[in-house]
């Protein structure tokens, strides 16, 4: 009995000296600068998942931090990295780059998803000029490989099945091919443009008739010139978050669409008859024809009439924006009910959410689209930037990852317009909205994002041709669109905050210029799909 009792103060005693581990375990990673180690990194085993601490990582690299509230801001240079709790995304400048797990802060300290961890640091470094070549080695128990022979340590445990397989030193590059430039020749049958890209895999190509599209990630200079010096082929692109779409479109017919590799290249041949000169690029041997490019499974199965929603945005007590003595509700209502008139008039079946000045939740506008099996969802509203900064033009955007900051802070307002109908304050619609981003980080590659992201293509196409100043095609989390089960936009029609612009959304004349346009675009796009 008394060798029981001394055993067990004895275990007391040892146990009140041993700090306690966190419930999901704990341990440390050996964090690699290519051979040479840099220390170790607290570490928890969290589900499936590992997470290593940022603020360790932080030091060992000699950075600088701060932290205010749920977000912690790295630095090195004039580059940063702004980590935010509960957040499946980063900022990396002012790229939002999505992650594996969302992010979790412990105490003073936040935890990243341990292969999270090597894209953004590594990511930083490069940025910064520096070599990004960090990895993860052995260390403490955790289940890692051993580092090189030149730096030996303990040999790692086994490896339990709910610990995935250690990450391989992280690529500087997209995870797909990004666009170096586009070159153009010819000779007496041909007109050639040659784009020139690099990186994983090859890019997905549409053809239809005399068209061409393709779709490539944007390197570190942005956007190559796509200008065409051949007034027979038309080129034009639209850029949305770090990637490019070019279309090549033509009278002539299409000759041929040739993948090359060493190096990396797509070649698209349009015939061309009485042309003097030589192509600059050599002809390769022709590779098998590449097959036309088909709508979704999910719609080219659908039959009869065509239905698109246009949903005005705000309305009733909501007003929305109100500058330069305009209401935006106002602006949304009149141009939503003429492309809803034009849409008809096209032989189409077009649907509104309101068609008067009523109050609707963002839930009820993508309910009845939804209730309505409609084909598209198209949110119609009018933007505004707070004193001191100014912008003009039309913006599409899309429900998906934030383009950038001015993006998730136009999604931030907007769906503040939910507070109104539930009773809740803005700073909780701003956290639902860091909700829906935490959704977005593991929905990136959904189908309807990508059928979203043609729909708005077509719509920025009609709008620069019918003589709108287009802004841009952008990603923002958006809760209007959430709800949509089929192809969603949501359009800033432009700025009622600049005063010239104002006066032009408030003009009948120009409210029938972008309900054509629109309607152009969406007519095309439905007779496409």
């Amino acid at each position: 009995m008394l060798r029981r009792l001394v055993l067990s103060l004895l275990a007391a005693l040892l146990a009140a000296a041993v700090p306690a581990l966190p419930a999901q375990g704990a341990d440390v990673l050996r964090l690699y600068s290519g051979q040479s180690p840099l220390g170790d990194v607290p570490a928890e085993k969290r589900g499936n998942s590992v997470f290593v601490s940022a603020g360790e990582i932080v030091k060992l690299l000699g950075m600088q931090s701060s932290s205010k509230n749920d977000t912690l801001v790295v630095s090195t240079g004039k580059e940063k990295l702004q980590l935010v709790a509960d957040a499946a995304a980063a900022w990396l400048g002012v790229e939002l780059v999505p992650l594996a797990a969302s992010t979790v802060q412990v105490n003073d300290d936040w935890f990243v998803e341990m292969r999270s961890a090597l894209k953004l640091f590594n990511s930083l470094l490069q940025r910064s000029g520096k070599s990004g070549s960090l990895r993860w080695g052995s260390g403490g128990q955790l289940p890692l490989p051993a580092p090189p022979p030149s730096s030996p340590a303990p040999s790692p445990a086994p490896l339990p099945p709910a610990v995935p397989d250690p990450p391989q030193p992280v690529s500087t590059l997209p995870a797909g091919p990004v666009i170096n430039g586009l070159r153009w020749g010819i000779d007496d049958g041909k007109i050639r443009a040659v784009i020139d890209f690099e990186g994983p895999g090859k890019p997905e190509v549409q053809q239809a008739g005399g068209s061409v599209k393709t779709t490539f990630f944007l390197g570190k200079d942005g956007s190559p010139d796509i200008s065409s010096p051949y007034g027979e082929v038309r080129v034009s692109s639209i850029n949305y978050g770090n990637r490019i779409s070019l279309e090549f479109s033509s009278n002539l017919p299409l000759k041929e669409i040739i993948p090359l590799e060493s190096p990396d290249r797509l070649v698209i041949d349009f015939a061309r008859s009485g042309s003097p000169g030589v192509l600059k690029e050599t002809k390769p041997p022709k590779p098998a024809a590449v097959p036309e490019a088909q709508a979704p499974a999910s719609l080219r199965t659908r039959k009869g009439s065509r239905i698109v929603v246009i949903d005005a945005g705000h309305g009733g007590k909501d007003p929305g924006a109100v500058s330069n003595g305009i209401r935006e509700k106002d602006v949304n209502l009149a141009v939503s009910l003429l492309i809803a008139e034009k849409i008809r008039k096209a032989g189409y079946d077009a649907r509104l959410t309101r068609d008067r000045d009523v109050y609707l939740t963002l839930q009820q506008r993508t309910d009845l689209a939804n209730k309505w099996n409609a084909d598209a969802f198209m949110s119609i509203h009018a933007n505004a930037l707070p004193p001191g900064k100014h912008a003009t033009g039309m913006e599409i955007y899309l429900m998906a990852l934030p383009t950038d900051k001015d993006a998730m802070q136009l999604a931030l307002i907007e769906n503040r317009e939910i507070a109104g109908g539930n009773g809740e304050t803005a700073k909780a619609a701003d956290k639902k909205t860091k909700m829906l981003l935490n959704i977005l980080g593991n929905m990136q590659q959904n189908a309807k994002i990508n059928e979203s992201t043609g729909f708005a293509e077509y719509l920025f196409k009609y709008g620069k041709a019918g003589g709108i100043k287009m802004r841009r095609v952008a990603q923002a989390p958006f809760f209007v669109l959430r709800g949509a089960a089929m192809p969603a936009v949501l359009i800033e029609t432009g700025f009622l905050t600049e005063k010239s612009e104002a006066r032009l959304l408030n003009d009948r004349n120009y409210q029938e210029k972008i309900a054509e346009s629109l309607t152009r675009g969406i007519v095309d796009y439905l007779k496409n799909i």
